[in-house]
């Protein structure tokens, strides 16, 4: 796996070779501005194009950002928890802000290289690398903020639980590498230094080509961009997948290696409210439970966190690290006669072919809307049994129509379309053919699940499941998972889905 440490060789290499280069074309004005111009460029780039290739995955990132935001300023009790309300807007935007960070970003490394306008670049350099170490700085400090206390309320900070964190990495490279949060913010801290030599210094900058040529360069890779992020955003699914249920995994095997991966507790976080004290313990060995003896219950001693190894599974006598991801998480629940039925292990262990249908968002609106039911009107007859003994029995007097008022869920036109006109037929052939059909919303789509049925006539079952689960298996809302023993074999954006023929012919 790609670490941050091959990443920086890495850019450091290609840094040298642009700067010999340019040595060579005696366009340099002092070595080490040019070698940090490059070197930095092409960080950006790099870092710009690994997020250009899933834009949406950068989106949701910020929305986890957004919310953390809002939950902060909103606890607060001056004049800046004013500011609050902007992030749920800022979060229905998260998709266009999010091309236009990823655009920034690769646009500032071309204009590092080409040495464009240098008193700008350095200034936006700046301001974007500042960005960066608040986002990251906010994700790692957020590791010493108790969960019921608010970032600003620095009395209660305490020792660092990774738990506590309120965003869980910086999604810095994407889902190509992820950076423990603070390795990212140390990393933007390091980055700090040339983007200060920059701003202060900018004539030692480096200059390559003409003024219009730079213009050009620039101009046009801001604009090839903006149209690869437009592709893996709305015209179709991410042109690279680097997420955990890519096509080719078997997320049955998967699921099962995280689910018996293990853990070793190596200390534990304690509190005591009663002495307002959080105090960090160390067992003299893994998994042992001494810490009772130092910090007994009986004196209002209690567990809040356990300080843990990473995952790990052991085969042939060594210890093999695992990375937990999102498939440890992969967990489907049916509504059921009014009980929910978990159908996880249903849906990994089907045999043969099967058509998913996600759905991570199911777009509308509710509306009160007069519906006709049957009003029933019963009365009940005394019949006597026995001499001391009755029954009671009940029998219809009337049946009429009442009209009365209902909350439905209403899809927008164009979405219902999409399943009416589109998803339904295929979803129809491929159930005559044997397939197992169904569609999974989110928890809080559920019922809503149930009008959308209805009125586009689906008559395949709506599962249930997390979210951010939805959002990992696939970039499309609604968007088609086509599985065989509890492997992923496609997947198709609502704007490219094959007829079932073409499917049944790819996969016999």
């Amino acid at each position: 796996m790609t670490s941050l440490p091959t990443l920086i060789i890495s850019f450091a290499i290609v840094g040298a070779l642009l700067t010999a280069w340019t040595v060579w074309a005696h366009k340099q004005k002092n070595v080490f501005w040019t070698f940090l111009q490059h070197f930095c460029g092409v960080w950006f780039i790099f870092s710009g194009m690994v997020k250009a290739v899933d834009p949406i995955g950068t989106a949701y990132k910020m929305e986890d950002y957004f919310s953390a935001f809002e939950q902060t300023f909103e606890g607060l009790t001056n004049v800046f928890a004013g500011i609050a309300p902007l992030f749920p807007w800022l979060a229905k935007s998260s998709e266009g802000f999010s091309i236009f960070m990823i655009v920034m970003e690769i646009a500032l490394g071309v204009m590092l290289i080409a040495g464009y306008s240098r008193k700008w670049t350095a200034w936006l350099f700046f301001l974007l690398v500042f960005f960066f170490t608040l986002l990251t700085g906010f994700t790692y400090l957020t590791g010493f903020v108790p969960s019921d206390a608010n970032f600003f309320d620095f009395a209660k900070w305490g020792p660092y639980v990774k738990t506590q964190m309120r965003v869980t990495d910086c999604g810095c490279f994407g889902d190509f590498i992820k950076l423990d949060p603070k390795i990212s913010f140390f990393k933007d801290l390091f980055l700090m230094v040339p983007a200060l030599v920059f701003l202060l210094r900018p004539r030692n900058m480096h200059q390559l080509w003409t003024p219009r040529m730079r213009n050009m360069v620039v101009g046009i890779s801001s604009a090839a961009t903006l149209l690869f992020c437009f592709q893996n955003t709305y015209w179709d699914l991410p042109i690279v997948d680097f997420r955990p249920f890519k096509i080719g995994t078997n997320v049955r095997e998967r699921k099962a290696l995280e689910t018996d991966a293990k853990v070793d507790i190596l200390g534990w976080v304690l509190q005591n409210d009663s002495l307002g004290k959080t105090v960090t313990f160390m067992e003299p060995k893994p998994n042992g439970y001494t810490y009772a003896k130092e910090y007994p219950k009986s004196q209002g001693w209690k567990v809040k966190d356990q300080i843990q190894t990473d995952l790990y599974i052991e085969k042939d006598g060594k210890r093999l690290p695992i990375t937990k991801t999102k498939v440890s998480e992969f967990i489907v629940e049916n509504d059921s006669n009014g009980e929910t039925v978990e159908v996880t292990d249903d849906i990994l262990e089907e045999p043969g072919y099967s058509l998913m249908i996600v759905a991570y968002k199911l777009k509308g609106q509710k509306q009160m809307q007069t519906i006709v039911v049957q009003d029933t009107i019963w009365a009940t007859d005394t019949i006597q049994v026995k001499k001391d003994s009755v029954s009671y029995q009940r029998r219809i007097v009337s049946v009429e129509q009442k009209k009365t008022e209902k909350e439905v869920f209403i899809p927008e036109p164009s979405y219902a379309e999409r399943f009416s006109k589109e998803i339904n037929p295929l979803a129809e052939s491929a159930a005559k053919a044997g397939w197992k059909v169904y569609a999974i919303t989110t928890y809080g789509d559920s019922e809503n699940a149930v009008d959308l049925a209805r009125q586009t006539n689906a008559t395949y079952p709506f599962y249930k499941a997390d979210d951010k689960l939805l959002k990992t298996i696939i970039r499309a809302n609604p968007g088609v998972v086509v599985w065989k023993d509890g492997v992923v074999l496609d997947m198709y954006q609502h704007r490219h889905l094959p007829d079932f023929e073409t499917l049944k012919a790819k996969w016999k």
